[in-house]
């Protein structure tokens, strides 16, 4: 059976699954070159369809991953549902908006607005030559608790999603047994959590549902005040079994007293305050459904599980005997989770998220003659990797746009920029030179087989480090050679590389490795502040040229800036 995953709402994509396999997944922002685009995924599925070689009369079942979320309404005119995307995260239509589609779903009458959107969808797909097909609305978290299930190992583990609001609902456990998926409790999406972190992103001077990884970075810069983490409990807080629930009367502002709280406090108080009640939360959420249902094996998905603190925090908890965490684990994520859902597939795991287009030699060689670039092509591809090594290992700085592009968050090689790690101002000079404001180092990509020597804890997450989503304490050896890879706290978000997942990338660390004697470098995304992460070679080619980097890595293609 050909199944076609879409997520229609915010970060919209597709995914194909043939006969129970994802084959391919790409998010609309790759296509339309929009940040986040919540716009119908039309590129998104021609790229997907084209990457398994079908077309739209063969797929037999689309899949929407969200019910109504974004409502009938904002579905029958997106210009609307853009617009009132721009009043932020105090704005008063946002909390209407949470407080019905909350009570639709709570009385269930939400199945009126599925149907609606269901009607809607089936109109808009009916522009293309689709043919007879069965259309199906997922419910939103039930699409993330699938996406967290079937891209993992084990037949019976406790899968857990926590997310801002869709489809009415903030928080969910199922059982994950057999292949199938059984579900044991929902929040309402009027918890407090739902909005929070997007809320302290946004008082914070930075744009919320996008730049939240920089208050997670920024929160270890200083201890969090006790009074400050004592006025965010009255809000956020998991007891008896559920999250805290948001005021419902009437809308905050940030004006508003409790809010007005929080403004007294600096920028990094105010980030470590909010880091440490969201870490304190989700613990306390995990902790209460390990112990009720037994299950110590842990599968996770919604925007939460994209803070690699908290990650960490679940990670070490005694009664956890291993966590996956959903690569995609934000709506980005929804089309894959919806589309092996009802698929039946069955849980395996991820073997790679290299899921994107396949950058094909005659677009380089036709990208590269446009721009008028000079470029070295070796006899094969150790040549290009080795003179790659050298101009690391000279200090230079590389980009690299090669192979299928990764789905997903992270850049894990495909779409990536590299530097050695031994220099820590690197970070700010990639900053400057990306444009950028970060406050957490780049990452550091290193060898599976050299994991244990860098980092402790791993072995609870083995799989979930393969694509960067889980923070881990560094040993003193790393903090030693690798200063530009290690945050403030003695932590770093590794990519952990097996040699099967990108030989290229594995070659060029180990090359690293006897050019330095350090087989690591840094790994940041490939684009420039602002803009997705880059899919085609004009993409990376104007990237490139924009940011000043020292060479690039394009295809079987070696350009440098010294040419």
């Amino acid at each position: 059976m050909n199944v076609l995953g879409i997520a229609d709402n915010h970060d919209a994509g597709a995914a194909l699954v043939v006969d129970g396999v994802l084959v391919a997944a790409v998010n609309q922002e790759r296509v339309d070159r929009v940040k986040n685009s919540g716009a119908f995924p039309w590129g998104a599925i021609d790229v997907v369809l084209e990457a398994g070689g079908l077309r739209e009369r063969e797929v037999d079942r689309v899949v929407v991953g969200t019910g109504f979320t974004p409502s009938s309404v904002l579905r029958a005119f997106p210009e609307k549902h853009q617009s009132a995307k721009s009043g932020g995260q105090f704005s008063p239509l946002l909390h209407a908006y949470i407080l019905y589609q909350s009570a639709l779903r709570n009385t269930g009458l939400y199945t009126i607005e599925v149907d609606a959107s269901k009607s809607i969808l089936e109109g808009r797909l009916a522009a293309r030559p689709f043919g007879d097909i069965d259309l199906e609305m997922m419910d939103h978290h039930r699409a993330h608790a699938f996406g967290a299930y079937c891209t993992q190992h084990r037949e019976n583990c406790l899968v857990l999603t926590l997310d801002a609001m869709g489809d009415g609902t903030t928080a969910t456990a199922s059982r994950g047994h057999n292949g199938q998926l059984d579900s044991l409790w929902r929040q309402s999406g009027t918890a407090a959590i739902s909005t929070f972190y997007s809320r302290i992103t946004e008082l914070l001077g930075f744009t919320a549902n996008r730049h939240e990884g920089k208050i997670t970075g920024l929160a270890a810069y200083v201890e969090p005040p006790e009074a400050l983490v004592s006025h965010f409990r009255q809000r956020i807080r998991f007891a008896k079994g559920r999250f805290a629930r948001m005021p419902r009367r009437r809308p905050e502002t940030p004006d508003s007293p409790f809010w007005a709280e929080v403004r007294r406090w600096s920028r990094e108080e105010v980030a470590a305050a909010a880091q440490r009640v969201l870490e304190e939360a989700a613990v306390a959420f995990v902790i209460h459904w390990v112990e009720r249902t037994g299950m110590g094996h842990l599968a996770l998905a919604g925007g939460v599980f994209a803070n690699v603190k908290v990650n960490q925090r679940i990670s070490e908890l005694s009664c956890v005997e291993s966590i996956w965490v959903m690569p995609h684990m934000g709506d980005g994520g929804l089309a894959v989770g919806a589309a092996m859902g009802t698929s039946g597939a069955a849980p395996a795991a991820l073997d790679h998220a290299y899921l994107g287009p396949q950058l094909a030699d005659f677009d380089v060689y036709r990208a590269l003659g446009n721009a008028e670039l000079p470029r070295y092509r070796g006899e094969d591809v150790g040549g290009v990797i080795e003179a790659v090594a050298q101009k690391l290992a000279a200090g230079g700085v590389i980009a690299r746009c090669s192979g299928p592009m990764e789905w997903g968050p992270r850049a894990l090689g495909n779409r990536s920029i590299f530097a050695t790690p031994a220099d820590a101002t690197i970070n700010q000079t990639l900053n400057d030179r990306l444009k950028r404001t970060e406050f957490m180092p780049f990452a550091p990509i290193v060898r599976m087989e050299d994991a244990e020597q860098w980092f402790t804890g791993v072995e609870k997450a083995p799989e979930a480090a393969r694509f960067m989503t889980v923070s881990f304490p560094t040993t003193p050896e790393f903090k030693q050679r690798c200063p530009a890879a290690v945050h403030v706290d003695g932590t770093a978000r590794p990519q952990i590389l097996d040699r099967e997942d990108n030989p290229e990338v594995h070659d060029l660390l180990t090359r690293i490795g006897e050019l330095t004697g350090t087989p690591v470098l840094i790994n940041t995304s490939f684009n420039m502040h602002e803009e997705p992460i880059v899919s085609t070679p004009n993409d990376a080619i104007r990237a490139w040229q924009e940011s000043s980097l020292d060479a690039l890595w394009l295809g079987g293609c070696f350009v440098s800036r010294d040419d």
